[in-house]
């Protein structure tokens, strides 16, 4: 960082900018934004950002630049015109494919929600906090989303109420906690968090509760917020976040709250979906879906997961993490050095991972893992709207079949260099998903012909997602306290799996350095904790192997994605990488 500074506006901005959403030093034009550690989710706030300040960029561009230069030249001025309004999200919302997902999965729905605790300055009253929710309530038309069942089997109704017709002070509960040692909050911001999610009433409108942990006038506390997972993502989080930051600037100056405007409603977007699960780029992945979800992949355990039988508990669930060191290397170098993203690397290591555990059972089946893989979503391939500012549910989940590398392999599975193949086995893999797989859920859930073909076919076991980075290194106001978790998925009681094994995974940037943390969940009746505790183990050895790996000389290459000669093997790219080492 701190190279060639930049020059030309196009170039100020942007360093600037990306100086600021990745919280790194001065960023010069030599620098890529993938090589600092971005990713796709922060790559949308950056598109944000830069459109705030008259630029229009995409993410692809954001993470296919090499470096800001090059990002620069991509550039192009926001014509002169009027500000951006609000798109109108009021009226029925169309049944997404997360949320007939959902649906089809069981079990009680009232109370299925996400939250996060985000610390609080130390002059916040609840009349102020009541305001601010208002202001988001009233701003954010999925915070107001009803949510009805006309009848049994009858499909979901959906429905974005008139600003204004949900109060906020309802909503919002102070705890008295001046005078309590903060270490000792935390079981209390969990009981007070399942109460609240008890308190959820999607029928009604209400998807959303606060719970303000008041220390005083002179400490500062913190507030939970739990929303009904139709109402919110992790994306969104970061939006809401932003926009309580906002809000109480506005209310420290004694000014009224105006939050920026959202240029595409989430109402909007679902017709957008239902519109496109019928066309002919969509059917026309029909063949590689069907191909990608046939029988055979690795099976986990000696028993297949029955639907039902199995239900979310904390009590099979467990949190490890990487310390700062080797998690800076896995968002830095590794993809610096292989062209790829932080997402093609984690699975990387997941994959060898899976290989061995697999193999050391006898259940690899034809040597491929079948696997659920989580995105936000919000990509640009259905149709070009600004979503960087609307809160909702866009999660996509698609599958994907990885090659755990034969059994017949001969390299040591745990040496770097056979990781470092991983990498670009399933980089290739994964590019091979047309447009991250986002038109999957459309063909499965929203146009009939093709979906009762995709639910007859195989269905994955396990489920990774990476949620991407948060940054708590400052502990600044309105930002996300990681000790509480970031803003993973709450179901409360009854919930049935929908995977074997599922793992979120997610990046903390603490004052030391970024941290990776992962939760693995799994279904007792097909796998054990023992079992997926070495599963664990075993990726992030792999991980480990990666990171060490990636410093080595020569470590790295490029893959046939990279090129435009597509006909080129990867034998062949490696053997004219090695001519060029050696001259």
């Amino acid at each position: 960082m701190g190279g060639t500074a930049p020059v030309t506006r196009a170039q100020r901005v942007l360093c600037q900018l990306v100086t600021d959403v990745l919280g790194v030093g001065d960023v010069g034009i030599d620098d890529g934004f993938v090589t600092l550690g971005g990713d796709s989710i922060i790559a949308m706030q950056l598109v944000a950002r830069a459109r705030k300040a008259g630029l229009r960029i995409t993410v692809g561009d954001v993470l296919t630049r090499r470096d800001m230069a090059a990002l620069a030249q991509t550039a192009t001025p926001l014509d002169q015109g009027p500000a951006p309004v609000a798109d109108q999200g009021v009226g029925p919302v169309v049944t997404t494919p997360i949320m007939h997902w959902l649906r089809e999965r069981g079990g009680v729905v009232d109370t299925y929600n996400q939250f996060a605790v985000l610390r609080t300055p130390s002059q916040l009253t609840r009349p102020a906090l009541v305001s601010m929710v208002q202001a988001l309530l009233d701003h954010h038309d999925t915070l107001r989303l009803r949510w009805s069942v006309p009848g049994e089997g009858a499909d979901w109704e959906l429905e974005a109420l008139r600003a204004g017709a949900v109060d906020a002070a309802p909503a919002v509960r102070r705890i008295d906690v001046v005078g309590r040692p903060e270490p000792d909050w935390s079981e209390l911001v969990r009981q007070e968090a399942d109460a609240a999610r008890e308190r959820l009433r999607p029928t009604e409108g209400n998807v959303l509760q606060a719970v303000w942990f008041d220390a005083g006038p002179d400490r500062r506390g913190v507030l939970a917020l739990v929303v009904h997972h139709l109402a919110v993502d992790s994306l969104s989080w970061r939006i809401l976040a932003a926009d309580l930051a906002s809000a109480w600037t506005a209310v420290e100056q004694g000014a009224a709250i105006a939050l920026d405007p959202v240029p595409t409603s989430f109402r909007r977007w679902s017709r957008i979906l239902a519109e496109q699960a019928r066309s002919r780029t969509a059917v026309a992945e029909l063949p590689g879906w069907l191909d990608r979800s046939r029988p055979g992949a690795g099976r986990f355990g000696d028993r297949e997961r029955v639907p039902g039988r199995d239900v979310e508990s904390r009590d099979r669930s467990f949190t490890v993490s990487l310390p700062a060191e080797c998690t800076e290397a896995l968002l830095t170098t590794v993809p610096s050095v292989f062209n790829a993203g932080i997402n093609d690397v984690l699975l990387a290591g997941l994959v060898e991972a899976l290989g061995d555990w697999h193999r050391g059972r006898g259940t690899a089946g034809d040597g491929t893992a079948l696997l659920h893989l989580e995105g936000h979503g919000r990509e640009d391939a259905l149709a070009e709207v600004d979503l960087s500012r609307t809160v909702g549910w866009f999660t996509s989940l698609f599958p994907v079949r990885l090659d755990l590398g034969g059994p017949e392999r001969t390299d040591a599975p745990t040496t770097g260099a056979a990781v470092g193949n991983a990498v670009k086995r399933v980089k290739e893999q994964v590019r091979g998903v047309p447009d991250k797989g986002v038109r999957y859920g459309l063909l499965r859930y929203l146009n009939p012909e093709t979906g009762v073909l995709l639910e007859r076919a195989a269905q994955p076991e396990f489920v990774f997602n990476y949620l991407g980075r948060f940054d708590a290194s400052d502990d600044a106001d309105w930002s996300v306290v990681a000790e509480y978790g970031t803003g993973l998925d709450d179901t409360g009681s009854g919930m049935p799996m929908a995977h074997s094994i599922e793992v979120n995974a997610a990046t903390v940037d603490r004052n030391n350095g970024p941290e990776l943390r992962a939760t693995w969940t799994w279904a007792d009746s097909v796998v054990s904790e023992a079992d997926t505790r070495e599963l664990a183990e075993g990726w992030f050895r792999m991980l480990r192997a990666l990171a060490a790996h990636a410093r080595e000389p020569g470590a790295g290459g490029l893959t046939p994605s990279d090129l435009t000669l597509s006909s080129i093997s990867q034998q062949e790219i490696e053997e004219i990488e090695s001519d060029l080492r050696a001259l």
